[in-house]
């Protein structure tokens, strides 16, 4: 297998403009070839990351693929891009479950990292599709594929917590009984799996935030249960939307003044790249 590090760039562009998805993701880190100087705050970084990253996966790179749904969500925000994102993420589901990524640990890590993400984005409503019952299956399984991935374990589980205890997997927002206590549950086992120097090497208070989430979930899972036996004794619906939930998932849907600033001017260094690279014969 070619070692695409070790050859020098002239190498690398000539396959990358033959379509090579290796050397084309291969691109992405050769950064001292871009067209014009950083602008010191890592958007022409970005951009160019992003340029190459696109062109490697839809040519089928796996690494690439991973790599780039994960920065359109992270980074950018509009619903074009998230819909792109979860188009990968598929993809990637869709490659890991037939297979493709057996024998390969990373791979398959990148495999279970999509599967998280494609059933948080069902979940919430972060794409073109909103599932909340298949979401909710999917984050299940990424929790089920972790288990062969000690150092992924307390970040999944965390998740899955959070998910539930949010209310993600209700169409209403609102998290029933049996949610707070399945969310307590991966709660309990991600913090049987934290280890501080894996989970969390550059800030102390993970473990502590994660048993005080835990004691949050506790508490709204009495004050549940407590409810729902009032309202079954009064023979009422113990289950109204919380507004409160509702606040949370739509702000988590607005885009700061800051964010749009960025998101701008990644989009402009972006199409700034694009233009310099068809000059070239990109």
């Amino acid at each position: 297998m070619a070692d695409y590090e070790q050859m020098n760039i002239q190498e690398v562009q000539r396959l990358a403009k033959q379509g090579d998805r290796d050397a084309l993701y291969e691109m992405a880190w050769r950064m001292e070839i871009m067209p014009f100087p950083d602008q010191g705050d890592g958007i022409e970084n970005c951009a160019w990351q992003d340029f190459w990253w696109e062109k490697a996966a839809d040519a089928g790179n796996i690494d690439a693929k991973s790599r780039y749904a994960r920065s359109l969500i992270n980074r950018v925000f509009d619903a074009d891009d998230r819909n792109k994102a979860m188009e990968y993420f598929i993809s990637l589901v869709t490659d890991f479950n037939a297979g493709k990524f057996d024998g390969d640990e990373e791979k398959e890590l990148d495999g279970v990292v999509a599967i998280l993400w494609l059933g948080v984005m069902l979940c919430q409503g972060l794409g073109t599709l909103r599932d909340a019952d298949k979401g909710a299956a999917l984050i299940k399984a990424a929790d089920e594929q972790t288990k062969g991935f000690a150092d992924f374990g307390f970040g999944v589980l965390r998740t899955l917590a959070e998910v539930y205890g949010q209310g993600c997997a209700q169409a209403g927002g609102e998290p029933s009984v049996d949610d707070l206590r399945q969310a307590a549950a991966y709660q309990r086992k991600a913090i049987s799996r934290f280890n501080p120097e894996r989970d969390d090497p550059n800030n102390r208070g993970y473990r502590v935030l994660a048993e005080e989430y835990l004691e949050h979930l506790e508490k709204r899972k009495e004050i549940k249960e407590s409810l729902k036996d009032s309202a079954s004794a009064l023979g009422i619906e113990a289950s109204v939307t919380n507004p409160d939930f509702i606040a949370w998932q739509n702000g988590m849907m607005e885009i700061s003044p800051a964010a749009k600033q960025r998101k701008s001017a990644e989009k402009a260094a972006l199409a700034r790249l694009r233009q310099r690279l068809a000059q070239d014969g990109w």
